[in-house]
């Protein structure tokens, strides 16, 4: 049964009563005929198969090994993978990730444990849904939750965990329309978040003062590339305070630049009906003009490499 733990280590048990030597993993080759996106989709969907096709025929289970490869190789094998699917398409990234579960699912049949089905699980876990995850990611989680409900490899409250998560993860998916909802301008106007016109919304949720917050709004303040964007009207930055403490948001406004937009939610239904599922302050969401969910709650690091992809 999976334990949902950040990363968890593998117990497994030797069944031939030796110790195999560790193999590195298994890269995946691309044809020289292709280059460019194309040869970026083809790593990312081909990714995994040398290495399950390696565990099928692999004949010895050791208590430091996954599937013949160290525990290290192989969190640095997912990191690097998960790298690949940030640079393709969102529909071809997720594709990728169903290939890969399949694949996991299958290695059960020979590893009877799951326990690389259990690593792989975890991993992704802790390089996709953790919120302090730079490579965070719920879209592409998605597969991997979807995975585990359906295999039944959790306990009842363990099932209950995971649905939770998958719930979370479907809500303003990447690909759907993001939820539109009102908030109130610090002179005590309403407006909705499908009013702001522009190419692009980078919406934020933050609250004054959390040194967190003010980390992210100095790293978007200090960007040529957004504030270029936002100065030429290609991008709207709109920032949503969702509480309650509005003598704070009032006392801390002049950490955000005039030509953001800034509100607070005064119905207080981001937080309390889950409009917006933000599960750590600050989370940005980009968006399109036709307000799709483009990225959800992105790293600020990944942020500006997407951005300069636009």
């Amino acid at each position: 049964m999976i334990t949902p733990v950040l990363i968890s280590g593998c117990n497994f048990h030797n069944t031939t009563g030796r110790q195999p030597s560790p193999q590195p993993f298994p890269s995946v080759t691309v044809p020289v005929m292709l280059t460019g996106q194309e040869a970026a989709e083809y790593a990312a969907s081909h990714y995994w198969n040398r290495y399950f096709d390696s565990t099928q025929v692999w004949n010895g289970i050791s208590d430091t090994l996954i599937g013949g490869v160290t525990e290290d190789a192989m969190t640095q094998a997912v990191r690097d993978y998960i790298m690949a699917l940030w640079s393709i398409p969102y529909d071809k990234a997720m594709e990728a990730q169903h290939h890969l579960m399949s694949l996991a699912e299958a290695s059960t049949v020979t590893d009877t444990s799951g326990h690389i089905y259990d690593f792989i699980v975890n991993v992704m876990e802790s390089a996709l849904w953790n919120p302090l995850s730079e490579l965070r990611n719920e879209g592409f989680y998605i597969p991997v939750v979807e995975s585990v409900l359906s295999t039944r490899r959790t306990g009842e409250h363990y099932s209950s965990y995971y649905q939770q998560q998958l719930t979370t993860c479907r809500n303003n998916a990447p690909g759907a329309y993001a939820a539109d909802f009102t908030y109130t301008d610090a002179k005590g106007r309403l407006h909705s978040l499908y009013e702001t016109q522009s190419e692009y919304t980078l919406l934020l949720f933050s609250n004054p003062g959390c040194p967190a917050c003010r980390e992210i709004i100095g790293m978007l303040k200090s960007s040529p590339l957004i504030s270029s964007m936002v100065q030429d009207g290609r991008m709207g930055l709109l920032s949503i305070y969702i509480d309650e403490d509005l003598a704070e948001w009032f006392k801390d406004l002049s950490d955000y630049p005039e030509e953001w937009i800034t509100g607070y939610n005064q119905d207080l239904t981001i937080r309390d009906n889950l409009v917006y599922d933000v599960r750590a302050i600050p989370s940005l969401y980009l968006l399109d003009r036709d307000k799709k969910v483009i990225f959800k709650d992105i790293s600020t690091g990944m942020l500006m490499l997407q951005l300069e992809r636009l």
